[in-house]
């Protein structure tokens, strides 16, 4: 939709790799001995919920910096990494992918926003930049980096999310990922946003938009991002007729697990999840993401929205966890992933004289961001 403005071109998907090797030398190179001896630099990149260690590693990625220096030895391995990801959206930049090296990440990160403005004749367009999923905590280094850049985070419900991601199954097994991590990286989003949103350094330079009000608001909500962007509106954004599939070189057609050719903005999709979504997973889903949902407007409909949500979602869980998948996040031992999102459902409701930052932390990421879900809920709770 960006790209189709005219002022604006969006690369999707193209540099996944380099945040996790940003956040490995990050976190290599960083004054913390005990994290830079339990690191695990092939682990992927983490919801950090539930661990004072995981939580070290998020703060140091805040901390970060895009001038760190890139090892040469690394390309190759980067390169084919880059390769996988760009084949899906960014094909036509593959050939060119060389031309990113350099010496420190900014360098790398500044070539390869040239190497799209230049292959995709975008010289002169306000705003060239890439859409990627998972990398939010990563803002705040980039921010630093460009002080001019602009941020936007589509969230989308999670249920619709999940039941998206189960449907890939049938056309792409490998793309499976493990269920509960993928609610906990949705809920981090959510709580990255939040606090985005009282940053001073940022505020400003961020926008959170719903799927669903895309969908069902197309023009104000592409009106509000070129306001956002300080563009103008072009309708061309609201025909995806007009959308270009740049592996291709053809029209877009949409990357839905339901239906093979997406050739116009519409609602149908919005609420699929209802009769896709398996009803453990949905219960597991509002159970973990319950708390974020109802910050940002999206209603549970189970008793998974619970304190005690009953034992099918631990069944779940622990059935899951034994499937085979493309990622995880979660801690590996059900007792633990399951009990430690009942202890932080009860967090909600402890006095306040009890409460303790670091149990909030490990639990919310940001006190902050607790105390606007527990106000929220307790909201909910009295009507």
């Amino acid at each position: 939709m960006l790209s189709a403005n005219g002022d604006a071109m969006v690369a999707c998907d193209p540099f996944f790799p380099l945040f996790p090797s940003l956040r490995n030398v990050i976190i290599l190179s960083g004054p913390d001995p005990r994290l830079r001896s339990s690191f695990d630099p092939s682990s992927p990149l983490d919801d950090y919920y539930f661990s004072d260690e995981r939580l070290r590693i998020m703060d140091a990625i805040q901390a970060g910096d895009l001038q760190l220096p890139f090892d040469p030895r690394d390309w190759d391995p980067m390169r084919e990494a880059v390769v996988g990801r760009m084949k899906h959206g960014c094909a036509d930049l593959v050939p060119h992918l060389d031309g990113m090296l350099g010496g420190t990440y900014k360098q790398i990160f500044d070539n390869g926003l040239g190497m799209i403005a230049k292959e995709r004749d975008a010289q002169n367009r306000a705003w060239v930049g890439f859409k990627e999923v998972w990398i939010v905590e990563f803002f705040g280094v980039l921010a630093r980096a460009y002080p001019e850049a602009r941020f936007i985070v589509l969230l989308r419900d999670p249920r619709a999310v999940i039941a998206s991601m189960q449907a890939m199954d049938r056309l792409d097994a490998s793309q499976i990922a493990h269920t509960l991590s993928y609610a906990r990286h949705w809920r981090k989003y959510v709580a990255f946003a939040r606090q985005y949103g009282g940053d001073p350094g940022l505020c400003n330079r961020l926008m959170v938009v719903t799927y669903e009000r895309l969908v069902t608001e197309p023009h104000k909500t592409a009106r509000e991002l070129c306001d956002f962007l300080e563009v103008e509106f072009n309708g061309e954004m609201l025909d995806p007729g007009r959308y270009v599939d740049y592996s291709t070189g053809g029209t877009w057609r949409g990357n839905s697990s339901f239906v093979p050719t997406l050739s116009k903005i519409s609602d149908e999709q919005r609420e699929r999840w209802r009769t896709h979504i398996a009803p453990r997973a949905l219960r597991l889903v509002e159970f973990v993401c319950g708390p974020e949902m109802r910050l940002i407007g999206y209603e549970p409909v189970t008793n998974g929205d619970s304190k005690d949500p009953g034992p099918d979602v631990l069944q779940y869980i622990i059935e899951n966890g034994r499937q085979p998948c493309s990622w995880r996040s979660d801690l590996g031992d059900p007792q633990l992933d399951y009990g430690f999102e009942l202890f932080r459902r009860a967090l909600l409701s402890v006095p306040e004289e009890s409460l303790d930052s670091q149990l909030i932390r490990r639990s919310f990421l940001f006190e902050e961001v607790f105390g606007a879900i527990r106000q929220c809920v307790m909201s909910t709770q009295r009507v």
